[in-house]
């Protein structure tokens, strides 16, 4: 180390050895008292260790909780507690040290280990950092420290031919130490706040009965267990306070395991030492050996519980948060859970979902009583939808109207389901979320009904803007009409009068007369406010009535139109009236975009066809200025316009009326020639009614 270093390290372990002196003082004291029990119960037999040896959990908890770089100030603190516990009992320098040394590595070793597989606590907050702490703390680590703490004994004038026996006695006192002291020393230093909040009056009497459960049946046992050797009742007495130490555990988590086997293992070591007791025999090493034997084969196994209780209780607890913050998620956003189970016909929903799907908070729920629920007129495609899902295992995403079974209100829902399990083409488990969007719907019902009306007074815009056309329209027919009636009553006038004539002139009545009719009826057609009919239409049909219509205006302004329509016509599944409104809208578009060129360059092409997708297909292609760039991608957009008295509604309203209908609009500037097309797209019938 540079003197740099040494110089701000130095000062550094003086001010943790200020900051921490009352905990190295209580580290110290607990050690020498560890000690001092741990002598007091030695003398059971002064040939043996005691059964277990607190010292070493002190230490082993102290250095567990503290950062690394504290380490040497808890082993500095607990040497003259153990030199001061050590030289009363008379054990000389070398072997005091030695015993020192290995109190100092079993503790290390442990909590080195321990911090390294575990991290940190809860430390038996788990059934697997259970099973690490006693395969480390009470097998792995004491086994091999014990093979220096045999020593010990034979410093002190003990036999070496005794080495493993004096190993198996240091091994056994440590680990029974591990076992019977560790856990509810470290339970209580490192999780003493959490246990305080959880900790409840009622909790204090029940560990109260458990405590005075303990001490009644091992006093029980031990009283009778003169009279029960001899015949043989011994290992049924051994069992009295199991049932205490079970319910400490499974009530109590590990927690109340740890202490129950410390309470348990203090109750049969005060027998042990004041008499009667289950393990005193004739053999004091043998006694030793059966109360650790006993106290190491309960403690395991209960230890193991209590954590597996613990476990269980913490995945419960994170299981019902998670489930509790998905519900409020849920419900915030006004979405609800369900799950339902062909099998057993159960129908889980959260209480969000019962109040909408109007049920009361107890009532019982199968999947027939929800089904029962949706209205009849889209319980088929509701099922449909979900079976196609189950078969193709996606998510189904259906809406349908629901009719509450208390007050019969029809609530509109989206349903989006995912089967969890297939047989044979029906969902085992689906799971999945109801979403109220009845003012939703409401609101799509009124935006219709207004997009009807915005394009109904487009319609009657467009049309007072042709009406000069359509006047001289309706003029030919009217003037034709009059003049071949009054040519008629001039050849009946006449003597003999010329009736062969008069009947071409009354065919041509009637032929004018169907000229002006079919021009009204176009004009009605327009005009007329009505509901959208989604019918079979001919794309050509629509292309060859809108010319028609357009017929003067377009001779008016010097536009040429050329059609290039399909051979076999087209067929939509669509409302004839507005898509004519569309093609009106583009063929208008097109025609003010010519207006800046010269009349003879003034030309139209509409084409129909089939595409290779199986749609049908329509351009609008004008040689006019074409769109700027600024104006490509705004040109949908509502109140966007190039035109000085437009209102910017014409193309935005073809396009949803086009996505209405299940096609797409575009609009874009040819590549050669100048001027601009405009495409939309849309499905065959066949098509249109497979999708539906």
């Amino acid at each position: 180390m540079s003197l740099t270093a040494a110089a701000h390290t130095v000062p550094r372990r003086v001010a943790d050895l200020g900051r921490d002196s009352h905990v190295l003082l209580i580290a110290a004291l607990a050690y020498y008292l560890g000690a001092e029990a741990a002598f007091f119960v030695g003398t059971l037999s002064d040939k043996i260790f005691a059964p277990f040896w607190p010292p070493n959990i002190v230490l082993f908890c102290a250095l567990l909780l503290s950062p690394y770089r504290r380490w040497w100030l808890f082993i500095l603190a607990v040497f003259p507690a153990h030199v001061l516990a050590e030289i009363r009992v008379g054990m000389g320098t070398p072997q005091l040290l030695v015993a020192f040394a290995t109190n100092c590595a079993v503790a290390a070793a442990n909590a080195a280990t321990l911090r390294r597989l575990i991290g940190g606590p809860p430390w038996f907050g788990s059934l697997r950092n259970a099973c690490l702490y006693i395969a480390v703390t009470a097998a792995v680590v004491p086994a091999i420290v014990a093979l220096g703490g045999a020593f010990v004994p034979i410093m002190s004038a003990g036999s070496a031919e005794h080495y493993w026996s004096f190993w198996a006695q240091w091994y056994l006192s440590n680990a029974v130490a591990s076992l019977a002291l560790g856990p509810v020393a470290i339970i209580l230093l490192s999780e003493r706040k959490r246990w305080w909040r959880r900790f409840q009056p009622r909790h204090a009497v029940e560990a109260t009965l458990l405590t005075a459960g303990v001490i009644a049946a091992c006093t029980v046992a031990c009283m009778a267990s003169e009279a029960a050797i001899p015949r043989g009742f011994l290992p049924a007495l051994a069992y009295l306070p199991l049932p205490f130490v079970l319910w400490a555990a499974l009530r109590f988590g590990a927690a109340g395991a740890g202490g129950a086997v410390l309470l348990l293992s203090a109750n049969l070591i005060w027998h042990a030492l004041n008499g009667p007791s289950l393990f005193l025999t004739g053999d004091a090493e043998t006694s030793v050996l059966a109360l650790q034997a006993v106290i190491i084969g309960l403690s395991i196994p209960v230890l193991l519980l209590g954590a597996s209780i613990d476990e269980t209780r913490h995945a419960e607890a994170t299981a019902r948060e998670s489930e509790e913050r998905m519900a409020l998620a849920a419900v915030s956003a006004n979405v609800c859970l369900w799950h339902v189970d062909y099998k057993s016909d159960r129908f889980w929903v959260t209480n969000h979902g019962r109040e909408l799907l109007g049920l009361r908070p107890h009532d019982a729920v199968s999947r027939h009583a929800v089904m029962s629920m949706i209205h009849p007129d889209d319980r088929q495609g509701a099922v449909a939808a979900l079976q196609a899902a189950a078969s193709a295992g996606s998510l189904a995403t259906c809406e349908f109207r629901i009719v509450r079974p208390g007050d019969g209100q029809i609530r509109w829902v989206r349903c989006r389901a995912r089967a969890l399990g297939n047989d044979r083409g029906a969902p085992a488990e689906v799971s999945g979320t109801f979403a109220d969007i009845t003012e939703q719907k409401a609101t799509e019902i009124e935006l219709a009904r207004q997009r009807q009306e915005i394009a109904h007074r487009l319609r009657v815009s467009m049309l007072g803007e042709l009406s000069g056309g359509l006047a001289h329209e309706l003029v030919q027919p009217l003037s034709a009409i009059l003049s071949n009636a009054e040519a008629a009553r001039i050849l009946l006038a006449r003597d003999p009068p010329d009736l062969n004539e008069v009947v071409e002139a009354l065919d041509d009545i009637i032929s004018e007369n169907n000229r002006a009719s079919d021009v009204i009826h176009r004009l009605r057609s327009l005009l007329k406010k009505s509901e959208a009919r989604f019918e079979p239409a001919d794309i050509n049909e629509i292309v060859n009535s809108t010319l028609r219509l357009l017929h003067n205006e377009l001779i008016t302004r010097h536009v040429r139109v050329g059609a290039d329509l399909a051979a076999h016509p087209p067929r939509v599944m669509g409302d004839a009236i507005q898509l004519q409104q569309v093609l009106l809208n583009l063929i208008l578009n097109a025609t003010d975009a010519m207006d800046d060129i010269a009349p003879a360059h003034r030309l139209i092409t509409i084409k129909t066809r089939i595409t290779d997708a199986g749609q049908v297909q329509l351009e609008v292609s004008d040689r006019g200025v074409g769109l700027a760039p600024a104006c490509q991608k705004r040109v949908f957009q509502p109140f966007f316009t190039t035109k000085e008295r437009g209102l910017g509604l014409g193309l935005s309203l073809c396009s949803a009326i086009v996505k209405l209908h299940g096609g797409a609009l575009t609009l874009s500037n040819n590549k050669a020639g100048g001027g601009a097309t405009a495409t939309f797209t849309l499905p065959l019938v066949n098509q249109r009614e497979a999708a539906e």
